[in-house]
């Protein structure tokens, strides 16, 4: 595990990713915000740390060993005195993720690595000013992904003359 300086944090991130990349890649992101970043390299890390000192909000890796991402968000959402925890699931360029798993656990959003910094930092700023859940009302769903145009009235049919009818 490692942190940032913790003399001016507001709010404290657990990122839960194998990649020790992705790892320095967020604590750097966040060097400059009052945002502490506690890294864990698997599911049960993130589990242990959610249990024993939960953040403000979780980053969590969809393939990282043991638990996956989507097992880290339904623990949170399961759990009273954390579902109120907003939870983002990473996952790779090429590692589709499962919308309807993810909205199915409660997630909160999703990042496709590699990422813009100044995307992550406003997406977790945007969760962070969101006011808390209550414990024991089930999750919102994830933002829907944009929808296709709305499909065409049918046409109407087309009117018989008027004139005898046959029977």
């Amino acid at each position: 595990m490692s942190s940032t300086d913790s003399t001016k944090v507001a709010h404290t991130l657990l990122l839960a990713d194998d990649s020790v990349t992705i790892q320095r890649v967020i604590e750097l992101t966040f060097a400059d915000e009052d945002v502490r970043v506690i890294a864990v390299s698997n599911g049960d890390e993130a589990i242990a740390v959610l249990d024993r000192t939960p953040p403000d909000i979780v980053l969590a890796d969809v393939g990282m060993p043991g638990p996956s991402g989507y097992d880290v968000a339904r623990h949170i959402k399961d759990t009273p005195h954390l579902a109120h925890i907003p939870v983002v699931l990473l996952t790779g360029a090429f590692e589709p993720v499962d919308q309807a798993k993810a909205a199915a656990v409660g997630c909160d959003g999703v990042l496709a690595k590699p990422f813009e910094p100044q995307l992550v930092i406003g997406r977790v700023k945007v969760l962070l000013a969101k006011p808390k859940r209550g414990g024991t009302s089930p999750a919102a769903p994830p933002p829907a992904p944009a929808q296709p145009a709305a499909k065409p009235m049918p046409r109407p049919r087309p009117r018989l003359a008027a004139g005898p009818s046959t029977p």
